[in-house]
């Protein structure tokens, strides 16, 4: 029964995690949502490093002081961030910039849990931006951990083990046919020999 229910409890925990894998991919895929992780504390207590933030597309022109939206660090960095807009700057005031363009947006941000704003300006040229809807706290670490190659190798070299020990279990584990299937009129009688599988019956002729 323990077995059993192991068993049970494996399989479904597998298949949520199927489930869930095969849901990030087609809403990011589609474009739908993605699922952004939080590598630092910079926007706690509400959004806490170790967290999955859920983001939805968003127009450029509907940005807004108070939104939280994901965008590449302007530093040159690459680091993608998702932090709040603190300030928006409207068409006349962004023109004193050196890469002004009317199809941009500039703005500010900071991190909640920073003692100051972020040391730049954002220019967007994009027609969408991604906005924080929702977030799991800490739910996010195992796309964190993922990230790293080496453990990365390890839980896709563990997950195919395990899911080949599970097939294998399922195969060895078969029940065999009960007695019960078995046709009594195969059976010899007692005390009668049982004939040989596959023998066949000749009548030799013999020449006199």
């Amino acid at each position: 029964m323990i077995r059993r229910i192991g068993r049970w409890v494996g399989s479904t925990v597998l298949t949520l995690i199927i489930l869930a894998a095969v849901v990030v991919f087609v809403f990011s895929w589609q474009g739908i949502a993605r699922f952004v992780p939080v590598l630092s504390n910079s926007m706690a207590p509400g959004m806490p490093q170790g967290s999955i933030a859920l983001v939805t597309p968003e127009p450029r022109t509907a940005v807004k002081a108070g939104d939280v939206i994901v965008f590449t660090a302007p530093d040159g960095s690459g680091h993608r961030i998702i932090h709040r807009v603190t300030f928006v700057y409207t068409a006349a005031d962004a023109k004193k910039f050196d890469n002004w363009d009317p199809n941009k947006l500039f703005f500010t941000t900071k991190g909640d849990n920073n003692p100051s704003k972020d040391p730049w300006v954002v220019s967007l040229g994009d027609a969408t931006v991604w906005k924080q809807r929702a977030v799991v706290p800490y739910g996010g670490w195992l796309f964190i951990w993922l990230a790293e190659p080496s453990v990365r190798i390890i839980a896709f070299a563990s997950a195919g083990a395990a899911l080949t020990a599970w097939a294998l279990m399922g195969i060895w584990r078969r029940p065999a046919m009960p007695a019960d299937d078995v046709d009594a009129s195969e059976l010899p009688e007692p005390g009668e020999p049982a004939e040989p599988t596959g023998a066949v019956d000749r009548e030799l002729e013999t020449s006199g």
